[in-house]
């Protein structure tokens, strides 16, 4: 969820026209959201606790059920927020 925080303050700063922090929030955005997915495949408990932490349901057993949905979920927001990224930095002129 810090991952979409971190995206929403970079669409603030973007309707404020300073391009290269609201770049660099949606890059971090991306980072947080890819290593969401990294830690929860490389430690199935941690992403369970943080399931039961959330109110979602877990399985003690499988510890790693439910990270199929997290991949797809993060995969189709990092889509989308490598979109916006290159739409910023054609606006800032980074791209040309």
């Amino acid at each position: 969820m810090i991952d979409l925080g971190i995206a929403a303050a970079g669409g603030v700063m973007y309707l404020n026209g300073q391009y290269g922090l609201a770049l660099t929030l949606i890059v971090l955005s991306i980072i947080s959201g890819a290593g969401a997915v990294i830690m929860a495949l490389v430690n199935p408990d941690w992403y369970s606790n943080k399931r039961s932490q959330a109110g979602l349901e877990t399985d003690f057993l499988n510890p790693g059920k439910g990270i199929g949905g997290l991949i797809l979920t993060k995969a189709i927001t990092i889509a989308i927020l490598i979109w916006v990224a290159r739409h910023i930095a054609e606006k800032a002129g980074y791209l040309s």
